[in-house]
């Protein structure tokens, strides 16, 4: 019986132009078409591979990106806070000095008793009208601006960042007044609040006022209640519209500004 002979299979691709030309016909060995085809499955998996490793090494590093930004940040707010520690260093200094230039006065030697003195304890009766103008000018009952009190006073808040002030919003440009008699022991730009002013005043009182739009005043020029040292504004981070920011502060601890002031007149 004769050995059958094994006959070859060929796949054909028949071309048919659109012109008059006759149609082409190309003939290949199933192996190689299955061998090429093959080659082009490999081909494209790589290209998958590849995509997906991309994307991987995409991811880690934007997530290393990110990470260098933040460490950037931290780096940022950390110098910051060294920043404002030497600041605050500097107006102890100042703070010192001011009283070892002013020692002797009468009313410097005053205060100097009476500052660990509650307001309510002070005995009015037995002063004189000159010693009762020093005292009540040197509390802050002075309204700073004339306006509307759009947030209050909260130290103790759960939900939100404290909020160691009041806000009074009024017109761009309006006068800002000191709220007692003092000398400046700030001024300048921060961050947050942009145009900052700092007063120190007797009995352990200090004002803060944040977002102005100008400063009028100096570091360590004294001023009067009442006196314009600053325009109020919206500079700074933290604001979201114009207003002025006041703080009381008495011996480094808040408090409410509407015990001293009132909201609707210039004098309590």
């Amino acid at each position: 019986m004769a050995h059958k002979k094994h006959k070859s299979q060929y796949i054909s691709f028949l071309i048919i132009p659109d012109s008059q030309n006759e149609p082409k016909t190309f003939k290949f060995k199933r192996s190689v078409v299955s061998v090429f085809v093959g080659v082009l499955i490999g081909i494209f998996a790589l290209i998958i591979f590849g995509a997906a490793s991309y994307w991987k090494v995409a991811e880690i590093a934007i997530d290393y990106s990110r990470l260098r930004e933040e460490n950037f940040k931290l780096r940022k707010s950390m110098e910051k806070i060294n920043q404002l520690q030497t600041d605050l260093n500097q107006m102890k200094q100042i703070d010192q000095k001011i009283r070892a230039s002013l020692n002797g006065y009468v009313s410097v030697a005053k205060a100097e008793t009476m500052d660990s003195t509650a307001i309510s304890d002070i005995n009015f009766k037995k002063m004189s009208v000159e010693q009762e103008r020093t005292i009540f000018n040197s509390i802050p009952s002075y309204t700073p601006v004339e306006g509307f009190i759009t947030r209050g006073f909260d130290a103790s808040s759960f939900f939100t960042d404290p909020h160691l002030g009041i806000d009074i919003a009024a017109p761009t440009g309006t006068p800002i007044k000191a709220a007692a008699d003092g000398i400046v022991m700030f001024s300048g730009w921060t961050d947050d609040g942009g145009n900052v002013l700092i007063v120190k005043h007797e009995f352990g009182f200090s004002t803060v006022y944040k977002h102005n739009e100008y400063n009028m005043v100096s570091v360590l020029e004294k001023v009067t209640k009442g006196q314009v040292i600053a325009l109020l504004g919206n500079t700074g981070k933290i604001t979201s519209g114009a207003h002025l920011h006041f703080e009381v502060w008495r011996n480094d601890a808040p408090i409410d500004p509407l015990v001293y002031i009132s909201e609707n007149n210039s004098e309590s």
